[in-house]
């Protein structure tokens, strides 16, 4: 009836315990927006994912332009173009493409 009680055929649980930094995030390429320049951690079709962010230039729902040179397996961003943030949250920034590369 109450078997989640039974405790002799668990295993004992185990953790992986971290040690030191965790690592940065691998840097995919750079965003230019303005003057200021940010390491892109993820990248897709659709948009990307600026991390570290810890400038309040744009804020979550605006449109802004940018440059961009970075690189997703094979496929390669590069050149100026348009987006809207959809999120701004703990130090990264998401945001969408308007202006299609492919």
């Amino acid at each position: 009836m109450f078997d989640f009680l039974k405790t002799a055929n668990r295993k004992p649980a185990v953790r992986a315990v971290p040690r030191g930094r965790p690592a940065e995030p691998q840097s995919k390429g750079t965003v230019k927006i303005d003057r200021h320049v940010f390491n892109v951690r993820e990248l897709n079709r659709k948009g990307f994912i600026l991390q570290p962010y810890d400038r309040d230039v744009i804020i979550t729902g605006q449109r802004f332009r940018f440059e961009i040179d970075a690189k997703d397996g094979d496929d390669i961003y590069k050149g100026r173009a348009e987006a809207v943030v959809t999120k701004v949250v703990d130090g990264a920034l998401a945001a969408a493409f308007l202006t299609k590369f492919f």
